[in-house]
């Protein structure tokens, strides 16, 4: 641990700029308007921040930093997608004061996410988020890499239907579940775009282009969802 937060420390630009930081907080407010507005919900007024809100956003924030996402630095230290999930769902989980949930709703809500990432994990070959980015050759792999990240999209609307995403952990937490599903998204446009342009201007543009997309699709299918209730 000591030797990750010297790393952190030593690559700034991550914690305080990209992927962390600034772009971190910023994108993830975006991100919670947008899906709110896509719900044909007003903003919420919520009340100001507790020491709760501001120790809850730490674990999300750690895994926002530690994404590989081009054009960050590279940064010596990775996470595996279970931890990155398990991160990412402390705040959801202390937000929660109602009595643990019965087997059957923890399937329900979380058993696509696992399947996806079963799938994704299973196409990488690896549980390092790193290798999530890596468009592997053989065909068997792309399409178990491109299925998951696709069902794991598919799982994040009943996920995110909730108020406690309004919450700055909670957007912090939307968004890296967001990102989480467009890394194997990035390597294969990146692989195909590395053919028509330089390799710094596919690391510049493919990742906005991935989670932006992403974003535009979960918003769409937010609201095609409001608009059959």
């Amino acid at each position: 641990m000591g030797e990750l937060l010297g790393a952190l420390g030593l690559a700034w630009p991550r914690l305080l700029l990209y992927p962390g930081g600034i772009f971190a907080l910023g994108a993830s407010w975006l991100l919670a308007r947008w899906l709110r507005w896509c719900t044909g919900q007003p903003p919420l007024s919520l009340p100001p921040l507790t020491l709760s809100d501001r120790i809850n956003v730490l674990p999300p924030l750690i895994v926002l930093t530690l994404l590989p996402l081009a054009p960050a630095a590279n940064f010596p230290y990775g996470i595996d997608l279970v931890v990155a999930v398990s991160l990412l769902e402390w705040p959801q989980l202390c937000a929660t004061n109602q009595p643990p949930p019965e087997r059957g709703a923890l399937v329900r809500r979380y058993g696509l996410l696992i399947l996806a990432g079963l799938g994704m994990l299973e196409g990488a070959g690896s549980m390092t988020l790193s290798d999530l980015v890596m468009w592997p050759t053989a065909w068997p792999a792309r399409v178990l890499l491109l299925g998951g990240a696709g069902l794991w999209l598919a799982a994040l609307p009943r996920l995110l239907a909730d108020p406690a995403t309004q919450r700055p952990a909670g957007q912090c937490r939307a968004l890296g579940l967001l990102l989480l599903g467009t890394l194997p998204l990035s390597g294969a446009l990146t692989a195909w775009a590395n053919a028509a342009l330089p390799t710094t201007l596919t690391g510049w543009l493919i990742p906005p282009i991935a989670y932006l997309g992403a974003a535009l699709v979960l918003g769409g299918v937010l609201r095609l969802r409001q608009a059959k209730a």
